[in-house]
């Protein structure tokens, strides 16, 4: 008995992964469930649903190449709505995820934390319950929430003592260890949150997503739909041209204008939510995408959004706000245009694109041996695998 329990930590680890949206979809913890279990580990993630009020729902979370558990847990609140409107459902979700994690301490061996807002909860209970913690930074919380300023002090206390005591930190992008400059963790890898060149090539027998021909220029934006990414604007300013089409998937506070507008104007096309191998399908057939963060928001000017990496991969010229960290690279790389945070910088950069059409394919070539030779998926996997292997080690 105590040979096979020795046995069967040196061969793989538990691993449940917490995030605070229900998965559906969430490209980055996709892609790390996958890595972790091609490379020989048990996988399963817990998840929140701000949709509605439930007890613990065990799903399967359909990947790819593989298929494992997820524990959904309801407690609605407002996507978007910030702590002041949704601080009591933050609290009952931490609650919600200590009971859960200690009611099934038996089934995991390290708690993979995504972001400060579940990464409290696997110091917690990591420290006692002698689990390993791995706290993946997707966004530094200080500096992506707008918090009073005392409150922000706390968390940003809290936050660096988490960073120091887990057995491995990842942040996504090189840029981001200034964020993270005073706190001084164990182990630091950074992964790119590159999309898999395989979600791409989804099984043949999944639908596929086919968008009719057009002589207008396709501009595309799939994610997160918030007023901090010049959607509106970018609707707004696609609806009074005949030389380009808007075609636009998601969720979030913008969902209603949207779908709206596309019932008012022909060239305004909505997909709602999407799976992530038809987002890469429906980006692939289009000509350019959109990368526009807000760059008062301090943690944009570190940004590192999935929309960068997607059109990398798939060689469509960026359109992206200056200031906001991955606009040094288009400009470096002259893969894309630069605006001014704005509606007019939009037009502008339609228009700057527009007229570039000839260097589009030129364009397309840099972008994916960048991709290649830099950030793409197959190099993050063995980071992410090298660092499981470190941390076993420890056990």
């Amino acid at each position: 008995f105590v040979l096979g329990i020795t046995l069967r930590k040196a061969e793989y680890m538990r691993v449940v992964i917490i995030r605070s949206n229900p998965v559906k979809p969430d490209s980055r913890v996709e892609k790390a469930v996958e890595a972790l279990i091609r490379t020989g580990n048990e996988v399963c993630v817990l998840a929140w649903d701000r949709q509605a009020n439930y007890s613990v729902r065990k799903e399967t979370l359909s990947l790819s190449s593989a298929d494992t558990d997820i524990f959904r847990i309801g407690v609605r609140a407002d996507y978007g709505g910030g702590i002041r409107q949704n601080w009591l459902p933050l609290v009952l979700i931490q609650l919600k995820f200590i009971l859960w994690l200690l009611q099934n301490r038996r089934t995991y061996d390290v708690i993979h934390a995504c972001d400060f807002d579940t990464a409290l909860v696997g110091f917690i209970c990591g420290k006692l319950l002698k689990k390993q913690l791995v706290y993946d930074i997707f966004d530094y919380y200080v500096d992506s929430h707008r918090l009073p300023r005392l409150v922000a002090k706390v968390v940003e206390f809290l936050d660096h003592t988490i960073i120091n005591a887990a057995d491995a930190v990842i942040i996504c992008s090189e840029e981001r260890r200034e964020q993270i400059g005073r706190a001084r963790p164990r182990r630091l890898v950074v992964i790119h949150n590159s999309p898999d060149a395989r979600q791409k090539l989804r099984n043949e027998g999944d639908r596929r997503l086919e968008i009719a021909p057009s002589p207008r220029a396709r501009i595309a934006y799939v994610g997160i739909l918030s007023n901090s990414r010049l959607l509106k604007e970018l609707v707004e300013c696609v609806s009074q041209r005949d030389d380009c089409e808007l075609h636009i998937g998601g969720f979030g506070q913008l969902e209603p204008l949207i779908a709206e507008a596309s019932e008012r104007f022909s060239n305004i096309y909505w997909y709602g939510r999407l799976p992530y191998h038809l987002t890469l399908q429906l980006e692939e057939q289009c000509d350019i995408l959109t990368a526009i963060y807000d760059p008062s928001i301090p943690n944009h000017r570190y940004a590192a959004p999935n929309k960068f990496y997607e059109a990398l991969l798939l060689g469509k010229p960026l359109i992206v706000a200056e200031k906001t960290g991955i606009d040094t690279v288009v400009r470096r790389e002259n893969i894309g245009v630069v605006i001014p945070y704005s509606r007019e910088g939009i037009d502008r950069g339609i228009d700057l694109l527009l007229d570039r059409r000839n260097e589009w394919v030129s364009m397309q070539q840099r972008m994916k041996k960048l991709y290649q030779d830099r950030y793409s998926w197959c190099i993050m996997e063995k980071r992410l695998s090298k660092l499981y292997e470190d941390i076993q080690l420890e056990q």
